[in-house]
């Protein structure tokens, strides 16, 4: 079956910036439909969306409860689970109460540039049931070539997802799993490693509207950020550059496509120095 095993919907929220999924869980359902998939895991930061299953069978997809969780040492997937794991708990207190609920612990995109996964802690990795090698948000490549080589060496289970943030990103890193339609077929054989990788990356587009729509959801708030945290003249710049959103979509998405393309360049050699002295 044909799953993809990381995405965010409208749960997921975040602290600067309030929007982080722009699509609802039905909405992401009906696109896992679209394109082909057989399952579909939505792993919302920090809670669990499980009201959305007799939906999602109707519609032909399998639902993998699951959640993204920030503990105190970095991002973790859990699949399979139905209550929410609260965030900011150690690793091990974090893997313990995912086993508990039988799930399986994921560690997604571990050395990325932003440094929001686990690879600072080699021996966290090695406990987790499978490793995201492929991550189609780390389109610096260098942190999932690095993922990759750390599960072979490991001998880990090796899994992909897009980190989708919208239906545009669905679909783009997509997980073969050799197993029946049922959950505990499907964790087990993930944790075997019967698994195969379909992939590719999230093109810059994509990236750059899903980070303006984010910013034009979340204005009020962002200015209100702004306000509190900022002293001038970072505040005044910040606001003037702020309100450049408000004009997506139009030729401004031009520029803005410019800024993505000025990160790229920025993070593939800071990822090369982070990931390839070691």
């Amino acid at each position: 079956m044909l799953a993809e095993l990381h995405c965010h919907t409208t749960y997921s929220r975040g602290s600067k910036i309030v929007f982080e999924g722009l699509n609802t869980p039905k909405e992401m359902i009906l696109r896992a439909k679209k394109i082909g998939l057989d399952a579909l895991a939505i792993t919302d930061h920090n809670v669990v969306v499980n009201e959305n299953k007799v939906y999602a069978k109707k519609n032909g997809i399998f639902l993998i409860t699951g959640e993204e969780i920030s503990t105190s040492e970095g991002h973790l997937i859990a699949l399979g689970i139905e209550e929410t794991i609260k965030p900011y708990l150690s690793f091990e207190e974090t893997l313990d109460k995912i086993h508990e609920q039988g799930g399986i612990a994921i560690a997604p995109h571990p050395f990325d540039v932003q440094k929001k996964g686990l690879g600072k802690n080699i021996e966290n990795l090695r406990k987790c049931d499978a490793i995201e090698v492929f991550n189609a948000l780390n389109i610096e490549r260098i942190s999932n070539w690095k993922a990759e080589r750390f599960a072979e060496k490991n001998k880990l289970s090796a899994v992909a997802g897009s980190d989708a943030h919208s239906i545009s990103m669905l679909g783009r890193a997509i997980t073969e799993i050799k197993a029946e339609q049922n959950l505990d077929s499907i964790l087990k054989a993930i944790k075997d490693g019967r698994v195969r990788r379909c992939c590719s990356y999230t093109p810059i587009k994509n990236i750059v509207d899903w980070s303006v729509e984010r910013l034009q959801l979340s204005y009020i708030d962002v200015v209100e950020y702004i306000d509190e945290n900022y002293a001038l003249p970072k505040k005044y710049a910040s606001k003037k550059m702020l309100k450049l959103v408000k004009r997506h979509p139009g030729k401004i998405d031009y520029l803005f496509r410019l800024f993505g393309y000025i990160g790229l360049g920025v993070a593939i050699p800071l990822s090369a120095i982070r990931n390839l002295r070691y």
